[in-house]
């Protein structure tokens, strides 16, 4: 199976995007800290994406077999039933914002260093996707991440990583013994199509989520995916 790498991805972000997510005021002492840290990070940053094509070779009532990888997901078994193949995927800031951050020792400036390594995670992500979109033709796409749902829970990094080959190699991204990705900015999934369009956060019913990206639909689960 061949692994594709993006490593020529573009950190350029904008400052007004940037003040505004930091809540950070015109001409005080914060907006110098901020440029001062923005320029830092373009200057350093190098994010990263992977992925890889996987046929889907089999199907059951709970779960699907990527190639030889089997995933235990009864929403992912739903969500593949008319789809022939899927992307799994790695993005990350990189291991350079990473250890950038991790120098930080003021409070004030390590949080924003992460809100900044954030926004290139998110560069990563969105080329990866525009990639996809182009290289292979995709309509409108969804995706999945281990751990966003108890249905697929976060221990199935490992069957990603494997499908992935040796993503700390090809991209610095390490798996912990928790199941967690170092660097820390960097989310891994499958992506496929999904014309009817699917969000995990519709299957979540946690409160005051800043990620929250649909309304929790407390009636999908049954109505759909059992």
């Amino acid at each position: 199976m061949d692994i594709i790498i993006l490593d020529q991805i573009e950190f350029n972000p904008s400052l007004k995007r940037i003040f505004k997510k930091l809540h950070v005021k015109k001409d005080s002492n914060n907006e110098v800290l901020v440029l001062e840290l923005v320029e830092e990070a373009r200057s350093i940053s190098r994010p990263r994406a992977m992925y890889a094509i996987t046929g889907i070779d089999e199907r059951d009532d709970t779960g699907v077999f990527l190639g030889v990888i089997r995933m235990e997901s009864r929403v992912m078994r739903v969500n593949l039933s008319d789809v022939h193949r899927v992307f799994p995927y790695i993005s990350t800031s990189g291991k350079e914002l990473y250890e950038w951050t991790q120098s930080k020792n003021e409070l004030l400036e390590k949080f924003y260093a992460e809100e900044i390594s954030q926004m290139a995670l998110r560069a990563a992500d969105e080329t990866l996707l525009s990639h996809l979109k182009e290289t292979y033709q995709l309509g409108k796409t969804a995706s999945m991440n281990p751990g966003s749902l108890k249905d697929w829970p976060i221990s199935a990094q490992t069957s990603l990583f494997k499908l992935l080959g040796n993503p700390e190699q090809a991209i610095g991204v390490k798996l912990l013994d928790s199941m967690l990705m170092i660097p820390n900015q960097t989310v891994s999934g499958i992506r496929f199509v999904s014309e009817s369009g699917f969000s995990s956060c519709e299957l979540c019913p946690r409160d005051n989520c800043s990620h929250r990206r649909a309304a929790y639909d407390q009636n999908l689960l049954k109505t759909k995916y059992q």
